[in-house]
């Protein structure tokens, strides 16, 4: 991690709740380089978005949080860590070294506002630029997105635009001021198959301009295969497995990933009939955070579990230079 542009280590974020302390995150600990991208995978639940707000601390206002470890963020003035800078220092940050595009653009976007006016307010608030520039600056960051009739769009409302040209209008507003680091929390779960293919190839061209490393939240295996370097599969707040991303999905070395790959939709080809797609489903659930037993979280749905494995925590090992596995039997997972 020493040269990393974003550090995280040992993170562990708590929620303090009406039903008792609920540890959303534990021990998490990954890297992005300049120019990276590493996406982080896993089913909701498993922590992958918590870690992505600790970041830039995004919590509710009304959130009972606390956070422990380290995320060291390499600025151009030196490294900092996040979690302990003063709000004040957190502004200057959010938005301007490090952006972030939702899932969801209808709830991110403000309904009562323009889309000018929206990524203007960026830009004038950590450039320091006048309305008129702003605005000027803000169709051609839309035109870079691929709008068509970037004034024209400046004025419309976040209601008259499609789902995918929101988002487009969301990843213009983050890359407004030029981020060293860009988190992308699942940014095409709403869109059908051709607008996420299009969101997808718009991220990986900008960050090839741009040079900026790119934290990729996903639930969805084939955008790992097109846009990752690395990824990090994360399973009840924790990291179990971690590699190049060509490597591990190529040959898991946790049964978790090998799941997850199992999962993606196959094609039975019939002669003269219809074809019938086959989708495979993961037995039983998730743990509830902090309901998990003292083993193997993955246990109660592991095809290739043994007594041993719900005896003690287990830890995340190097199987090589560049691979990690939290799984006991990790170099027979085929």
């Amino acid at each position: 991690m020493a040269d990393a542009l974003l550090a995280i280590e040992d993170l562990r974020v708590a929620f303090h709740t009406a039903q008792g302390v609920v540890q959303a995150v534990d021990g998490v600990s990954l890297a992005v380089a300049p120019g990276e991208t590493v996406a982080v995978v896993g089913e909701s639940g498993s922590g992958k978005s918590v870690t992505a707000l600790s970041v830039l601390r995004l919590f509710g206002r009304g959130d009972r949080v606390t956070t422990d470890g380290s995320v060291r963020f390499a600025r151009a003035t030196g490294v900092v860590d996040l979690l302990h800078l003063d709000e004040t220092a957190m502004r200057a940050i959010r938005g301007g070294e490090i952006a972030i595009v939702f899932q969801d653009p209808s709830a991110s976007l403000n309904p009562v506002f323009t889309i000018g006016e929206q990524i203007a307010e960026v830009l004038r608030r950590h450039r320091g630029v006048g309305r008129a520039e702003a605005l000027a600056e803000a169709a051609r960051l839309l035109s870079r997105v691929g709008i068509a009739e970037p004034e024209a769009r400046l004025k419309a409302y976040p209601h008259q635009l499609s789902g995918g040209m929101r988002q487009r209008a969301m990843i213009a507003m983050a890359i407004a001021c030029d981020p060293r680091l860009l988190i992308a929390d699942e940014p095409t779960t709403a869109l059908d198959v051709t607008i996420q293919a299009q969101i997808v190839r718009l991220l990986k061209d900008i960050q090839q301009a741009r040079g900026m490393g790119l934290m990729f939240i996903t639930h969805d295996l084939e955008l790992v295969g097109e846009i990752a370097d690395r990824v990090v599969v994360m399973y009840a707040g924790q990291v179990v497995e971690a590699g190049p991303a060509a490597v591990v999905l190529a040959a898991p070395r946790h049964p978790y990933t090998r799941a997850l790959l199992a999962c993606r939709p196959t094609r039975d080809y019939a002669e003269g009939g219809a074809d019938t797609i086959r989708i495979s489903a993961i037995p039983g659930a998730p743990p509830r955070p902090g309901a998990h037993g003292a083993g193997c979280r993955f246990a109660a749905r592991c095809v290739m579990v043994e007594p041993a494995c719900r005896e003690a925590a287990i830890p995340l090992r190097a199987l090589d230079t560049d691979r990690l596995s939290r799984c006991r039997r990790a170099e027979e997972v085929v």
